[in-house]
């Protein structure tokens, strides 16, 4: 990265290197646009340990995630045998016995699941030419999970004890909050990884942003204001930086504090804590240890022999480990953005652009989303647009 400490100008200010800030970045640059992405890290909220071989961020991809595939530098895949439930003395898998007691609630489920995926793979396939309220307001099934929500799903479709034994406990894995208050739509998304190869990666941020890293300067924006011609933005370091047309590719959260605000989905926090130690015997699992989701925890065993111990409310460590040495412990406020069925306004002023996963959440949906918004900013420009 490159740091600046004098007024500078662009055509384009992409604020934010997330997945969603260097898809429109790439874009940008296959175009030959004049830009800069203005951001603390690369990555946001998809970033690794120390020594990049775990991820805290985005865990897993379906592989129908194409666009970040040729940018993974390590995969692993993941089964549904790699996970052992933990409900007190209770120590169980999803097998045989699932299979046979609710094989009428899962034919529903594996139905279900096989349509959303036909739709939602469709409306991915054009999401970088059209925006994702356009293509899922138009798709009916689309449109009802999204306004759906979740336990409305499970009651209509007959799924209360499935989920309640099974799938509950995993989805808040997913996403850290019950699985009933989320949309349908995020419901199935989630559960994907239960008819399609889904892998644990790590993502090597030095191909996603080749050809651009210099384009990249490491601050962070605290003010931008509106001139005549465009924008300035002021920094934390004290710089400011000046532009014709502004992309804001952070949280929704964050956007709201820089430009005038939108409704958005309510937002889900989590904790975490990446350690080395001695779990307890009794929860000495060999991949993820899933609890009930009433007492908001997994826990991961890394390859490197590591744990990932992701929590909501207060830290129990000590509850299963029996000594531990922390190597990186963080809170995400928010960690997703997920409760409701708001969709944004990409393009809510003149000159400003937004990029996010903020409609449709996920590491792929998010990179796509940034280049969707690379395409308005070159419309806006008067760009010819390469396929």
């Amino acid at each position: 990265m490159s740091d600046t400490s004098q007024a500078s100008f662009y055509d384009v200010i992409v604020v934010g290197a997330g997945l969603a800030g260097l898809g429109c970045a790439k874009r940008l640059h296959q175009h030959g646009v004049d830009f800069a992405v203005i951001s603390e890290n690369i990555g946001g909220r998809v970033n690794t340990s120390p020594n990049a071989r775990v991820n805290y961020g985005a865990y897993y991809l379906t592989e129908d995630c194409k666009n970040m595939f040729p940018f993974l530098s390590h995969r692993r895949l993941i089964r549904l045998s790699d996970f052992h439930y933990r409900r007190g003395s209770r120590h169980y898998h999803f097998g045989i016995k699932a299979i046979i007691v609710y094989i009428g609630a899962l034919f529903r489920l594996w139905c279900d699941l096989r349509e959303f995926r036909v739709h939602f793979v469709a409306m991915r396939n054009r999401a970088v030419g059209e925006s994702r309220e356009t293509l899922i307001e138009s798709d009916p099934v689309l449109k009802k999970y999204y306004h759906q929500m979740a336990g409305d799903y499970i009651n209509e479709r007959g799924l209360g004890a499935l989920v309640s034994e099974y799938l509950e406990a995993p989805l808040w894995a997913s996403f850290f909050v019950d699985c009933r208050r989320v949309p349908t739509f995020v419901f199935l998304q989630c559960l994907f990884p239960m008819i399609i190869k889904t892998y644990a990666f790590v993502l090597d941020f030095s191909k996603v942003s080749a050809g651009f890293t210099n384009h990249i300067l490491q601050d962070s924006i605290q003010k931008i204001e509106r001139k005549q011609d465009g924008f300035v933005l002021y920094s934390r370091k004290g710089s400011q930086y000046e532009c014709r047309r502004l992309v804001l590719a952070t949280p929704m959260t964050i956007t709201n504090t820089l430009i005038t605000s939108q409704p958005i989905k309510k937002t889900i926090e989590c904790s975490f804590m990446h350690i080395r130690g001695t779990i307890k015997k009794e929860f000495d699992d060999p991949a993820y240890t899933i609890f009930p989701a009433e007492e908001h925890t997994v826990i991961s065993r890394e390859e490197d022999g590591s744990y990932l111990y992701f929590y909501t409310g207060k830290n129990r460590v000590a509850d299963y480990f029996v000594d531990w040495e922390t190597i990186t412990q963080h809170t995400w406020k928010p960690a997703l953005i997920l409760l409701g069925d708001e969709y944004i306004n990409v393009h809510p002023e003149p000159g400003i652009f937004l990029a996010n996963d903020h409609d449709v959440a996920s590491t792929e949906d998010a990179f796509i989303n940034g280049k969707y918004t690379a395409k308005l900013v070159l419309e806006d420009m008067g760009t010819e647009i390469k396929s």
